[in-house]
């Protein structure tokens, strides 16, 4: 079985990791415009990308306006004292840098 490993190489950005689960079409797709901006979808409600503090921070006001707060959900995690990340199966591995428009 390969492993695939990504491993951040800016101490100054975080690896982030987005989920969400979101009821409404329009809103859905609205919220993987959003997060296109700041990272790579590696599965259909899930995002990676390596950003600044100041990036994610911008992520998180904008993705968190798309959202109804009674019906859906939005995660953010910071994996900023983990810089690796390990992966099996379907998917490739970037470690690429993430430019916001």
């Amino acid at each position: 079985m390969k492993e695939n490993e990504l491993v951040a190489a800016d101490d100054s950005r975080l690896i982030i990791l987005i989920i969400y689960d979101i009821v409404n079409n329009k809103k859905r797709l609205a919220m993987v415009k959003c997060l296109s901006r700041y990272a790579v979808r590696v599965q259909k409600s899930c995002f990676e990308g390596f950003l600044t503090p100041r990036q994610c921070e911008q992520m998180e006001m904008e993705a968190s306006q798309i959202i109804d707060f009674h019906e859906d959900s939005l995660r953010v995690y910071k994996l900023q004292d983990h810089t690796k990340v390990k992966s099996w199966g379907k998917g490739e591995v970037k470690t690429e840098d993430v430019i916001i428009y």
